[in-house]
């Protein structure tokens, strides 16, 4: 299968690698570029860093934030985490209602959380960590800005009816991959392709665009999106 890739270009390549050992040819389309903001972090202490997506790690980590035990949303996030030099990493189910119960689970009798977010995060985030007992702090340090127009090997694959089916990763990508199409006039055969999402929030704005083809992943997580491109 053809298979167009809507994630930041670093995270597409890795996902292209994986389709290749499936059998499958990746086109990537950038939907959104990470853009790092110099937001000052908010003081301390805290007793936990909670991070909802791998993007969080542009910040710069000095040895006193990473002596704090993190929660990731997910083991991706929580592998980039490592990376950076923090030791005490925990992953939650790929969500942020499992980020929340596994934050209870782990710290409860509460405490200040220093929650890393994206501009275009998730409203109830805090929310979630306040009631499983924590005092969350958020710390915005990234923007997903869109891009301006497709690549033009997406375009052109799309245009010839080359692609078979569409890799969704976040609400905010599908929300930008709609836009891009729609400005290239490329709806018909975008649609005509399966839509392969990570989760129902993910699916919601393609469906609302009047998608039919359209798949949930089992969970929020890459292998399960993968085990549903293989299904369709």
């Amino acid at each position: 299968m053809r298979v167009l890739v809507f994630r930041p270009e670093a995270a597409a390549r890795r996902t292209a690698a994986r389709l290749a050992v499936l059998g499958h040819e990746a086109v990537l389309a950038p939907a959104t570029r990470i853009v790092p903001l110099d937001t000052p972090r908010p003081e301390g202490p805290f007793v936990a860093i909670v991070v909802g997506s791998a993007n969080s790690f542009v910040i710069a980590a000095d040895d006193t934030i990473r002596a704090v035990p993190v929660i990731a949303v997910g083991e991706r996030t929580a592998e980039v985490a490592r990376a950076r030099g923090f030791t005490d990493v925990e992953s939650a189910d790929g969500d942020r209602i499992a980020m929340a119960a596994l934050a209870r689970r782990r710290f409860p009798g509460g405490g200040r959380a220093l929650v890393l977010q994206g501009r275009d995060h998730k409203a109830d985030t805090t929310a979630l960590l306040a009631d499983a007992g924590l005092t969350p702090v958020s710390w915005i340090v990234y923007a997903a800005e869109a891009v301006e127009a497709l690549t033009s090997e997406a375009a052109d694959a799309l245009r010839m009816e080359q692609i078979d089916a569409v890799l969704h990763y976040s609400r905010r990508s599908a929300e930008v991959a709609l836009t891009l199409v729609e400005r290239a006039n490329l709806r018909r055969p975008f649609f005509a392709a399966s839509q392969l999402c990570l989760s129902p929030d993910v699916a919601e704005p393609l469906l609302r665009a009047g998608g039919r083809r359209i798949r949930v992943a089992d969970a929020p997580r890459e292998d399960a999106l993968l085990a549903a491109l293989n299904e369709a």
